[in-house]
C-alpha cells in the first residue's frame, strides 16, 4: 500500500501547500482507506496547539484547526493503525473521485518542522 511521507517547514504564520498535490494520490478512488499520521517538532518548547491540521476529503471536513502532536525523541513516527501519531483514519465515499486535501498552519512566530505520513490503500 502506498505511503506519502513529506517533512514540512512552515515560517511564522503560514499555511502548508497541500499535502498530496501533484503526487498520483491527489484524487482516490471510492472505498479507500486514508490514514494520515502528523507531528510537529517543537524546537525545544511544549507547546504544540500553535500547529494545526485540516483534512477535508470532497468538502466534507475530518478535522479542522487539530492541534498536532509534538515529535516525541525515540518514538518511531509512522502511519500505522497503532501510531500516537495517528490523526485521522478514514475510509473514501465518494461514488467517482475523491480528493483529499490535508494543510498544515503554524501561528506561532518562529519556523515548525513538521512530519506527515499519509496510508493510502484498501
Amino acid at each position: 500500500m502506498p505511503l506519502v511521507k513529506k517533512r514540512i517547514f512552515l515560517t511564522a504564520g503560514s499555511t502548508s501547500d497541500q499535502v498530496l498535490s501533484g503526487t498520483t494520490y491527489e484524487y482516490v478512488d471510492p472505498n479507500t482507506v486514508i490514514r494520515v499520521a502528523a507531528a510537529v517538532d517543537t524546537a525545544g518548547t511544549s507547546a504544540t496547539a500553535d500547529t494545526t491540521m485540516n483534512f477535508t476529503v470532497n468538502n466534507a471536513e475530518f478535522s479542522r484547526d487539530a492541534s498536532v502532536s509534538a515529535l516525541v525523541t525515540g518514538e518511531p513516527f509512522g502511519a500505522s493503525e497503532n501510531s500516537s501519531y495517528t490523526m485521522n483514519n478514514m475510509i473514501t465515499t465518494g461514488a467517482i473521485r475523491n480528493r483529499p486535501i490535508i494543510t498544515f498552519t503554524n501561528t506561532t512566530s518562529g519556523t515548525r518542522t513538521i512530519d506527515v505520513a499519509v496510508f493510502i490503500g484498501n
